[in-house]
């Protein structure tokens, strides 16, 4: 088991330039224009046991800087109520961290030069679960760590050792679950983020630091 050694102070303060070159990215044009395409870093607890990443940053998520506030956020809140949890106790990212325009999905190349900060996120929190909501976060994911043990959904809980990579758990969008207008479905969908959850924070076993593989192509994964 690693302990985590990095003073807290020591931990924030990477996590602060970290936002602060996300806020200050100009990688991709017309993006990360302020109120129109604006970036917001990974938001939560720096030392949670799991990992959210979404598809790209939402409208309404630009001026509070928190990823899932609000609209479909509302399916991870009602998940989190369940097990007990707060949205605060996790860290919340996205696979883009901009608002594409008009929401568009994400390009290609916006994809690529924003999973390094991704990468470096999820280097900060080392979490043991990292849940990947919708098929862009499933496909980087599927490329950072390339030997996970990917747990079923709905999420059945895990045995035996903690890989040296956290485990994956692929879901759909709660965008996408919203439009079906299926309350059966959104309910399924939040009892097991709900069960995920519970694991994560009660069951699942400190885990080794996790081992990212190299960024220089996400495309890789096709």
């Amino acid at each position: 088991m690693t302990i985590r050694r990095d003073p807290e102070g020591s931990l924030q303060h990477r996590k602060n330039l970290l936002d602060d070159e996300i806020r200050s990215c100009s990688r991709c044009a017309g993006m990360n224009e302020e109120g129109v395409t604006q970036a917001a870093p990974g938001w939560g607890n720096l030392y949670s046991p799991v990992v959210i990443v979404g598809q790209s940053l939402c409208e309404q998520c630009m001026k509070p800087q928190e990823p899932f506030f609000e609209g479909s956020g509302s399916l991870l809140n009602e998940g989190l109520r369940l097990a007990g949890r707060a949205k605060g106790e996790t860290f919340i990212s996205n696979v883009v961290h901009c608002h594409p325009p008009k929401n568009r999905g994400s390009r290609e190349h916006e994809i690529v030069n924003c999973s390094s900060y991704l990468h470096r996120e999820l280097e900060l929190v080392r979490p043991r679960l990292v849940i990947a909501l919708g098929v862009d976060a499933k496909r980087v994911l599927s490329f950072f760590y390339p030997s996970a043990r990917v747990s079923p959904w709905p999420f059945r809980a895990s045995s035996g050792r903690q890989p040296r990579s956290p485990y994956l758990l692929f879901a759909k969008h709660p965008a996408w679950i919203k439009r079906q207008h299926d309350s059966a479905l959104e309910q399924e969908y939040v009892h097991s983020l709900a069960d995920a959850m519970r694991w994560v924070f009660h069951d699942a076993a400190p885990g080794l630091e996790p081992t990212c593989a190299g960024m220089a192509d996400v495309n890789a994964t096709d």
